[in-house]
């Protein structure tokens, strides 16, 4: 399977269709429609991860060239009350906007994503990546913690939210 699988960089001829793309996993996953607060990201996909060299999308294509995944880094923010001082922003990545398309997951596409962008943080002179995730999200929390991300936080809160570390190496 993965050898059919072409992954790299967005471009900026490919925003709206990772936007799209984004969007229909958000609403998948989190039954969410697009809002501001927690997308100013993907609506602003361009300045977010094309415009601003410390930051990424990668995007896995198949063999016709349709985007069946993603994912994203971006500096880390310190925004979190539980994680106040954790990390150094300067250093610190945040890894998030992994979405596989649902028919294809368990399939290796996943692995490739984060090793290339695993390669863009070590090249961006990042030492952490960060990343959140929610238990209820399908084979999240498993596929993190077997590439190696350690839980740093539990929340127990309603969205089972768990904030987790990788150094990159």
């Amino acid at each position: 399977m993965s050898n059919q699988i072409h992954v790299r960089r967005i471009d900026v001829e490919e925003v709206q269709i990772a936007r799209e793309f984004l969007f229909k996993m958000v609403k998948k996953l989190f039954n969410t429609d697009e809002n501001p607060l927690y997308h100013h990201d993907i609506i602003n996909l361009k300045e977010a991860y094309i415009d601003n060299k410390k930051n990424t999308l990668v995007g896995a294509f198949n063999e016709s060239g349709e985007l069946i995944g993603t994912i994203a880094v971006k500096q880390f923010v310190d925004r979190f009350k539980v994680l106040e001082g954790m990390y150094k922003e300067e250093v610190t990545a945040e890894l998030g906007r992994c979405y596989i398309d649902e028919s294809l997951r368990r399939k290796g596409i996943g692995s490739l994503l984060l090793e290339e962008l695993l390669q863009f943080c070590k090249e961006s002179g990042y030492e952490k990546v960060y990343l959140h995730t929610h238990r209820h999200l399908p084979g999240g929390f498993d596929f993190w913690t077997k590439k190696g991300f350690v839980i740093t936080v539990e929340e127990g809160d309603q969205e089972e939210t768990v904030h987790m570390e990788k150094e990159v190496l």
